[in-house]
């Protein structure tokens, strides 16, 4: 049997019997992948430990006439503030569940896999929210499907000020052209300048991202909206983070 060796970052994971995962592997190789990791749930398993989600790892795999085995695992980082903390857990699964309910199995996308990797250390270190929402918002950008945020989408027109959106139609609308929408929207300025900003954000970039919190909101509430208008279905991951803000201090 073909043995191969990946970096990866675990994507979701699924428990299957009474001690083994089903992995889901974003891969560097080979884009996105499942394997089997027997036995793993066992505290003195030597995949314990790296095959918990969101951690960035070495995998060798062994590929089946089946289904694949991890063999071995070695964790690269590990971001232990994922797990540690409600917050940083639901906005880091909502980011991730994204991903992987966009994308399809083994079909190599370098940049998505570099965005996984890069967004770890800002999910687990600064405001999870906004980490969450600019790696959302670049993902669709490199998925192919990300609405136009700053010119009309029916005529060309560079946005100024406040506008609509519409998601049917794929993006921003200038007012002379808003009428034609069926579903168009308020588009804010703000909004608007938030997106942007999101595109471009340098994960590299130490500096303090200033958002206000009517344009997290705004910006949340609408990645909602659009990523499940694409899926046509419910992100699980919404319902946890409605559970978490139903909580006392929340």
């Amino acid at each position: 049997m073909e043995t191969f060796t990946v970096e990866a970052v675990v994507l979701r994971t699924d428990d299957f019997g009474d001690a083994n995962r089903v992995v889901t592997l974003f891969t560097k190789e080979f884009g996105k992948l499942e394997a089997n990791a027997y036995g793993c749930r066992r505290a003195r398993s030597p995949l314990s430990g790296a095959t918990q989600m969101f951690n960035h790892i070495s995998a060798e795999i062994v590929h089946g006439s089946k289904v694949d085995t991890i063999r071995e695992a070695d964790i690269l980082n590990f971001y232990d503030g994922l797990t540690k903390n409600l917050e940083r857990l639901a906005y880091a699964s909502f980011f991730f569940e994204i991903v992987n309910r966009m994308t399809f199995p083994r079909q190599k996308e370098i940049e998505t896999f570099r965005l996984l990797k890069k967004s770890l250390p800002a999910l687990n270190n600064r405001n999870p929210k906004i980490a969450a929402l600019i790696g959302a918002c670049q993902f669709m950008e490199t998925s192919g499907v990300q609405l136009n945020f700053s010119r009309c989408v029916r005529c060309g027109t560079e946005i100024f000020g406040d506008a609509a959106i519409s998601l049917l139609d794929g993006g921003a609308l200038c007012m002379n052209c808003v009428d034609a929408a069926n579903d168009a929207r308020p588009y804010p300025e703000a909004l608007r300048k938030t997106f942007e900003t999101m595109l471009g954000f340098d994960w590299r970039d130490e500096t303090k991202l200033f958002f206000n919190s009517k344009q997290i909101l705004a910006a949340e509430n609408f990645f909602v909206d659009y990523v499940q208008f694409v899926l046509g279905s419910a992100l699980k991951s919404v319902q946890f983070i409605k559970s978490l803000k139903s909580l006392p201090n929340k």
